[in-house]
């Protein structure tokens, strides 16, 4: 038999490893960073979840909405044909008094889609349950005419009122049904709470041609006795036919109401129409858009209270007025 020839051989080089480089401990000063991490960090995120958790359940409950209202979803889109109406039927006012403004975009019920100061921060569901009140008030009374009062008060929301935004946040929810959305309107001059029931008082004038025979004002609980007590006597209109639905927002109740006495009941208590420095330049600050309105002209049987400041701050206004006869 033939002798057979063996297999070359292979050499195969299998490289040293240097024990000292296959592994090697952690070198002490990573050890020491890592517990500085822990010592210094963990404390810090401790502390951040217990502040988290403590708001979650102390937080106020939000405010929730008119019954009749509560279950409306916003609709994508409508259209609306424009009919001639005739508001000379109507006898009652109901206003609601314009704060934040909404600007038209998001829902109405996220405080990103609004306009605020920093004060007003947690107040938008005060705001949507007051316009959802104004509106439960003109579904109930086909009398009714509801206002939006507000003007262009802030320059950082643009031209945007506050009139104009209740409304529009009231037509996102879906709220201005056919039945009444031709009796839900707006007043957008108004600059602070004595113009917000005087202009709307001349507003209805415009549009129905009569003045109300009764008024309801929707607005902050806290508020009640401004308008009741200050405003409704200045305008001398009957007690008996001014009423006020009063909603708060969530909060702490006792703090807004010493705030609202220091801030304003006090200076309207002492300048019932007004006309003080203070008064006075809060409107100028709350005009940025230099608006003026045109209610003396038409609503001349009041003409003299839009401009009335008397040399006695508390004097009451002497001509006459239509409610009274």
């Amino acid at each position: 038999m033939p002798s057979r020839t063996p297999p070359p051989m292979v050499r195969i080089n299998i490289p040293t490893v240097n024990i000292s480089e296959a592994w090697a401990p952690t070198p002490l000063r990573k050890q020491r960073l890592g517990v500085r991490f822990i010592k210094l960090y963990m404390p810090c995120l401790l502390i951040i979840s217990l502040v988290i958790n403590i708001y979650y359940f102390t937080r106020p409950e939000p405010l929730s909405l008119p019954s009749a209202l509560a279950t409306t979803k916003m609709p994508l889109h409508r259209q609306r044909e424009y009919t001639e109406v005739d508001y000379t039927h109507l006898t009652d006012l109901v206003l609601v008094v314009g704060h934040g403004v909404y600007m038209g975009e998001g829902s109405p019920l996220n405080e990103s889609s609004w306009f605020l100061l920093n004060e007003q921060r947690g107040e938008v569901g005060a705001f949507m349950a007051h316009i959802g009140q104004g509106i439960e008030l003109a579904m109930e009374h086909d009398r009714v005419l509801l206002l939006f009062s507000g003007g262009k008060t802030r320059l950082g929301a643009g031209a945007h009122s506050e009139a104009q935004g209740y409304w529009a946040a009231a037509d996102k929810m879906g709220w201005l049904n056919k039945d009444i959305y031709r009796r839900v309107l707006t007043e957008e001059f108004a600059r602070d709470s004595y113009e917000n029931v005087l202009f709307s008082i001349a507003r209805f004038r415009e549009i129905t041609g009569k003045y109300p025979d009764r008024v309801t004002v929707v607005g902050f609980e806290f508020k009640r006795d401004r308008f009741m007590n200050l405003h409704r006597h200045a305008l001398k209109y009957p007690k008996i036919r001014f009423n006020y639905v009063g909603i708060n927002p969530p909060g702490d109740v006792n703090r807004m109401a010493k705030g609202e006495r220091k801030n304003g009941f006090s200076l309207f208590e002492k300048d019932l129409y007004g006309c003080s420095d203070q008064l006075a330049k809060k409107k100028v600050v709350r005009n940025p858009f230099m608006m003026s309105h045109g209610y003396a002209k038409s609503c001349p049987e009041i003409a003299g209270l839009f401009d009335y400041c008397p040399g006695n701050p508390t004097a009451i206004y002497e001509g006459d007025l239509p409610w009274l006869s």
